[in-house]
């Protein structure tokens, strides 16, 4: 994985990944990392930033898939077996 991507890149996408899985540990670890590797505060609010609308839409999926499955409610938000992100 080294050799794909630079340690940045690496440390911005940990990051993200971190801010959806809620893990504030990890989130506080990551973030001081990707600091010391030079990621701006505007880099790392991006990915951050791509995490939150990717979480959102997943969960929408989500609800959605529980409505149709459960017979709740009408399929609404994303389309049918996908987050709605293509």
């Amino acid at each position: 994985m080294e050799d794909i991507l630079d340690p940045k890149t690496q440390l911005l996408v940990a990051l993200a990944a971190a801010s959806a899985a809620k893990c504030q540990t990890c989130f506080a670890t990551l973030h001081g990392a990707a600091d010391r590797v030079g990621a701006s505060e505007r880099e790392m609010r991006a990915a951050v930033a791509i995490a939150t609308k990717v979480a959102a839409k997943a969960r929408e999926a989500m609800a959605a898939f529980v409505a149709r499955t459960a017979g709740t409610g009408p399929a609404t938000g994303a389309a049918a077996g996908g987050c709605g992100c293509s």
